[in-house]
Parts: structure tokens; sequence; C-alpha cells
């Protein structure tokens, strides 16, 4: 029986955790359940998301329960489930959430990952090894999506998706009763999901749901049948749904991909940019013009607008049409930007 409390949120959806067991024999795939114990901590890096939303601090000895998978993090770890796994194998905590495979690089300036010593595979009371898609409450749904949506999209990591959702949340839910949000493409954590709830969000969801670890290093297919079947899953008694894409738009978590699916792109009325700087803001509306997105109402957010005069002296040059800015720290347009929100949501 497993008697750890360290249990990675990637493990959300699984109820009966401390009922299963820990057996030698690994089989080495995405999504894969592994019990490892932690050998050297980096200091910089040693948090860990509890399935029971809290975050702890991992020490020398801990024994964790997580899953295989993959990311690739400008700010964290890169990193990918390896070929074959065997007890007493190093291996790596690659994010908060209890992501685990091997680090094959990571930012420099925050250091090496926690690495662990692998136990061996979680198995249930019939001998069979688990994994993520066992757990899946989003089974793939093929339903046409009808409800408005708001798509937020990045340059990058860090650059103010979850930030600029949880607000647009906050804000619309004066107007609209029921705003569901779902995070499209990522790496398993569930600090997002909790930030759209504790902003007023009534239902969430994201691709763990689905059975994936991360979209990150997967077959684009696989990641536009798993973007569907969330919307379509979260499109039930919703007014108005917010999608958040990980990463950056050319990052390999399947964003980009997900933009350009027809399927989920003609529910899209407000496309929100969060970019670091202008060049990168550009390159993303360069982007979406070529896919035949340009009539979408596009909202430039994120670091880019925080000197609001800067801003506007230099996104004047390329007379970007349909567009309008949102910096959550200045109010000074909030009023006309949500009124222009509210209005294409509404078909006005």
């Amino acid at each position: 029986m497993i008697k750890t409390k360290k249990i990675g949120s990637v493990l959300k959806n699984i109820n009966n955790i401390d009922e299963l067991s820990i057996f030698d024999e690994i089989d080495c795939k995405q999504g894969q359940l592994i019990a490892v114990k932690v050998i050297s901590v980096n200091p910089n890096y040693n948090k860990l998301e509890l399935v029971y939303g809290r975050i702890t601090e991992l020490t020398e000895g801990d024994v964790i329960i997580g899953a295989l998978g993959n990311r690739i993090a400008s700010s964290g770890m890169t990193g990918s489930v390896p070929n074959e796994l065997n007890k007493h194998d190093k291996i790596h905590i690659l994010n908060l959430g209890g992501v685990i495979g091997n680090c094959k690089d990571f930012n420099i300036l925050l250091g090496p990952a926690t690495e662990c010593e692998v136990l061996g595979s979680i198995i249930d009371n019939q001998s069979k090894q688990l994994n993520l898609q066992d757990f899946s409450k989003i089974k793939e749904d093929k339903s046409h999506i009808t409800i408005p949506s708001i798509a937020v999209i990045g340059t990058g990591i860090d650059s103010g998706k979850t930030t600029v959702t949880s607000f647009i949340i906050k804000t619309l839910s004066k107007y609209f009763q029921k705003i569901n949000a779902c995070k499209l493409a990522g790496t398993a954590s569930q600090k997002d999901l909790y930030s759209y709830e504790d902003n007023g969000a009534y239902k969430t969801s994201d691709f763990v749901d689905y059975g994936l670890p991360s979209t990150c290093m997967n077959d684009k297919s696989l990641i536009e049948k798993c973007s569907t079947s969330i919307i379509s899953h979260i499109s039930k008694e919703a007014d108005i749904i917010l999608m958040e894409l990980g990463d950056g738009y050319h990052g390999d978590y399947g964003t980009k991909e997900i933009i350009q699916n027809k399927e989920i792109t003609n529910s899209i009325e407000v496309i929100i940019i969060c970019a670091y700087d202008i060049s990168g803001a550009i390159n993303i509306i360069e982007n979406l013009k070529m896919n035949k997105l340009e009539d979408k109402l596009l909202i430039i957010s994120g670091p880019v607008t925080n000197n609001v005069s800067a801003y506007k002296q230099s996104i004047e040059k390329f007379n970007i049409q349909n567009s309008d800015y949102l910096n959550i720290y200045n109010s000074n347009n909030h009023v006309n930007v949500f009124a222009k929100i509210i209005n294409r949501i509404n078909n006005d």
C-alpha cells in the first residue's frame, strides 16, 4: 500500500491512491503512474503541487507519486519520457504538478531538476499498471462547438496568459451568468484552473481530464482531438468559454495547431495576444492573418502594454485593424475594450 501524502496534482482525478501498490516493473510510456524517491533537491525548484491543491516543499527521502510526461520550458526544465525505465534508475521532477521524466536541459539561472530514484509503477488490486488514461473524465467528443469563446495565446511562458484570463473572467462574470474556462495546452498543474475558479469560472477543465500529463511533444491530431473534446465538455451550461493555450504560439505544445483548427476557431470571437514586446505580438498577428483569422477581435496584452505610451507609439506603425489593447493594471481603456469584447460575444 502507498503511504506517502506527496502525490502530484497531475493525479487529481484518482481518488484511491492510498489503496494502490508499487510494482517493480514499469511500462514506460506517457501518462504512466510511477513512484520515485527524492535523492537531491534543487532549492530553487523544490515545490510540488499536491492533489489537494496545497503546495509543499520537497526534501531528500520524500516518496513522490506522479506521472511520466514531457516538458519543454524556457524558464524551467526540458525533459521527456525515457524509452526504458527500471527500478533504481535516476529520473527527475519536471514541473510543479508532478510530471516526471529524464531532464535533458534546464534554465541556467534556475539550476538542474530535482533528482529522484525510481521505485516502480503504480498498480491496482488486479496488478494492472495504471495510466492517466485510465482515469480520464473526458472522452473523445465530436459534438459541434457553438458556444462563443475567447482564446488567450502568448509569445511564451510567463507572458501573462493566466493573469489576463483570470482578469477577463472576473470582469465578464458581471455580464454573463456562467463562464467556463479551460487550459488546452501546457504541462499539468492545477494552479491556473484554481485561478480561473477563484475569479468566477463556473466549470474548469484541462488536458489532464483527457488523460494527458502534458500536450508537449505529442501527435498534433491527438492534441486537436483533446482540445475539441474539452471544449465540447465545458460548453454544457456555459454562456461563454475562456480558453488558455499554454507556452508560446510557436512552441511544441500544439498551440498553433489548436488555434488553426477550424472547428475550434469558428466559435472564437476574441483572441487575446500576450506578448513581451511589439515584435512578438506582430509575429503572432501575421500568423493569424495567414490563417484567415484577422476577422477576430484582436486584443494585445501582457508586458508589452505595461508602458502604454511606448506601446501606442510602436503599434501605430503597423496599422492593425480590428484590434485594441488591455493592460489589467491600467484601467484607462477597460470600459472601452470590454464593451468591444461583450459586443463581439453577443454578435451586436
